[in-house]
């Protein structure tokens, strides 16, 4: 009886057993359904989502390729600036020790085409066997890698673990030419200075990528993304006439720098020069004295001693690097003297305040309220009309002029020409000058200003200023921005943009202009101050300045000539100073005048600029004389105010430079 009630006990107990085992069965069969079908929803509605964060998160090989820098030319097409393909060398020590037969052949190899050191390549991949990059060598040219290449493709050659990472450094093939013109890169492409800076972006372009990764279906899937390359740069310049003009720098440079002496200070503190075409604003040349090399940016070898760069901190080696970088033509200010007395004239004439008929009388000097001020003719010139005052260089025409014209006319046409504004020319680094120019307040309430204002002395200017608004005086009277980029070319040599000539305003009448252009022939007669420039055969207008620089008396200059031919209808501009001659008496500008004669000598028949004069030989001959030496029958003063006026100094700003001058008003 027992035994039946613990049979039927158990059976009881299985019955539940199996009711429970039976529910727990479905449910999970049930949550297996939903999961299954929870999966297939989401795979519908969410797949490509979750694939992309699945292959995101799958470990890539990528590689950058990198893009190729645009090259700057010339405007025939001369190669300025470049960028050459150079290789990294990267060795796989792993690859090359998992076989003995790969060592010594892969070794061999890498220091006959490299000049690696062999044993520390064999200790290297002795010591790091599971390396898989090393970059063993930096920079390799192309030749050598293709040397490489060509031996591992032999037979048997068992060369194995060696591959190459491309890159690009910048080359320029001229070395110093226009390198304050061009700029310079550094790591990362990046312009520093010049064309180089301004243009940086174009000149850029966009590195590409080769990578890969495990897709879904966990193959490993390649894909390259090209490199697009930066576009090339063709400037206005002329890669003949810029040779020209530094050969003809060089030349002066040469014959006026102390060879016996260790003293690195050369022939000036800075010679510029500057070509244009005046009728787009075209820069057909830019030159200096000293320059650089870009290939070889960051030396000051030959600038300074060895002690002295040793002893510079890096702050001081920095400011002494820009130094040399430097574009002088278009950063540095000056005051620029008499190359201003054709915008004082123009200013008269077109103002109506002059009618170019006027005469003055000369002393020697004039005295402007409590101050005596002198003519670079401190016996005088007698009597003077308007042309013979530019001719012969008078400041005491000149300062009458002033007064006649007023400060308010005065001031309005020094705006008019662009004095004291940026010209924008597309070069990084353009100096203001609004601070460096008198108010219209300031030239009333203080005569003397005025005064000196009319023959260039105590406002500041920049080289890029004074030759286009030289040119506008010349051209008949259009202001046309300076430009020196005129096209873009895409990597396939595609133009994609052209840079058109942009006329900023009319500065003075035709008139006026035509006015203008007699009176500067009569600068390069054999009466003139400008007669050293003269090119024979040759119609030529011209101006000479001779600036005294502060403080007064301390026998420094900054002297310039400007110049156009031919005379009626100029095809070329040309814009030269000369600061601080290297010589005991800098007052003259025959300095300036005897390296643009040789300039023009060549530049010309290049430019296919037709002869437009007869020639008197004997006359040409008396003219050039005495060229090389500097005597210009000018007298050492040259409108230097001197002792006996000192000059508003506080109207020069040395943050823009430090070239405070006085005036020698030639």
């Amino acid at each position: 009886m027992a035994r039946r009630r613990v049979r039927k006990k158990s059976f009881r107990l299985a019955m539940r057993m199996k009711k429970k085992l039976f529910i727990v069965f479905f449910i999970a069969i049930g949550l297996l359904v939903f999961l299954l079908a929870r999966i297939i929803f989401i795979q519908i509605s969410s797949g490509d989502r979750y694939e992309k964060i699945v292959l995101d998160q799958q470990e890539y090989a990528s590689t950058i390729i990198p893009f190729r820098r645009g090259d700057i030319v010339d405007r025939k097409g001369t190669v300025l600036a470049t960028s050459t393909d150079v290789y990294n060398v990267i060795l796989d020590a792993s690859q090359v020790s998992s076989k003995e037969a790969y060592l010594e052949p892969t070794v061999d190899a890498l220091v006959s085409c490299f000049g690696v050191n062999k044993a520390e390549v064999e200790n290297y991949i002795s010591e790091h066997s599971d390396s898989q990059y090393y970059v063993l060598e930096k920079k390799i040219p192309s030749d050598q890698v293709e040397k490489f290449e060509a031996l591992r493709e032999k037979e048997n050659s068992n060369i194995y673990g060696v591959w190459f990472e491309k890159e690009y450094i910048r080359k320029y093939p001229y070395n110093n030419m226009a390198s304050n013109l061009l700029g310079f890169t550094t790591s990362g492409n990046v312009g520093i200075g010049g064309i180089e800076d301004y243009y940086n972006s174009t000149l850029n372009g966009t590195d590409g990528r080769a990578y890969g990764y495990m897709n879904s279906d966990m193959s490993y899937e390649d894909t390259l993304k090209e490199a697009v390359d930066g576009c090339t740069v063709v400037s206005t310049i002329d890669a003949n006439i810029q040779s020209i003009v530094e050969e003809k720098i060089q030349d002066w440079v040469d014959e006026y720098t102390n060879t016996d002496s260790d003293d690195l200070s050369g022939a000036a503190k800075h010679i510029g020069v500057i070509l244009m075409d005046p009728n787009n604003g075209e820069v057909l040349a830019m030159a200096q004295y000293p320059n650089y090399d870009p290939n070889n940016a960051w030396t000051l070898e030959g600038y300074y001693k060895k002690e002295e760069i040793d002893a510079m901190t890096e702050e001081e080696r920095l400011d002494a690097l820009n130094g040399v970088w430097q574009n002088f033509c278009i950063s540095d200010t000056y005051e620029p003297g008499s190359t201003t007395k054709p915008f004082t004239v123009a200013s008269g004439i077109d103002s109506g305040k002059l009618t170019g008929d006027e005469t003055y009388v000369c002393g020697g000097g004039l005295q402007v309220t409590d101050r005596y001020i002198h003519c670079d003719n401190r016996s005088g010139h007698g009597e003077e009309t308007v042309e013979t005052a530019l001719r012969d260089s008078c400041n005491v025409a000149l300062m009458q002029m002033g007064f006649t014209i007023g400060p308010e006319t005065f001031r309005k046409y020094q705006q008019i020409f662009n004095f004291g504004l940026r010209t924008n020319i597309d070069l990084p680094g353009e100096a203001r000058t609004d601070s460096l120019l008198f108010s219209v307040e300031d030239l009333e309430n203080m005569k003397t200003n005025l005064a000196t204002n009319a023959f260039g002395q105590n406002f500041n200017v920049t080289m890029i200023q004074v030759i286009s608004a030289y040119s506008s005086l010349v051209n008949g009277g259009s202001y046309y921005q300076p430009h020196v980029v005129k096209a873009i070319q895409d990597d396939d040599g595609n133009i994609i943009k052209t840079i058109q000539p942009t006329l900023l305003r009319r500065t003075v009448s035709e008139s006026t202009s035509d006015l203008l252009t007699d009176y500067l022939q009569s600068v390069v007669t054999q009466q003139g101050t400008g007669r050293y420039a003269k090119v024979e055969g040759y119609t030529m207008c011209g101006k000479t300045g001779t600036a005294e620089k502060l403080p007064r008396g301390n026998g420094k200059y900054l002297v310039s000539f400007e110049g156009s031919i031919p005379a009626k209808d100029p095809q070329l501009v040309i814009y030269c100073v000369v600061d601080e001659p290297n010589t005991g008496d800098q007052a003259h500008s025959s300095y300036a005048q005897s390296i643009v004669q040789p300039i023009l000598t060549e530049v010309l028949p290049y430019l296919n600029i037709a002869k437009d004069e007869d020639v008197d030989s004997d006359e040409d001959e008396d003219i050039f004389a005495n060229i090389s030496t500097g005597d210009d029958d000018e007298s050492s003063d040259d409108g230097d105010s001197g002792d006996d006026y000192s000059g508003d100094e506080d109207n020069s700003d040395e943050d823009n430079s430090d070239e405070d001058n006085g005036e020698g008003g030639e």
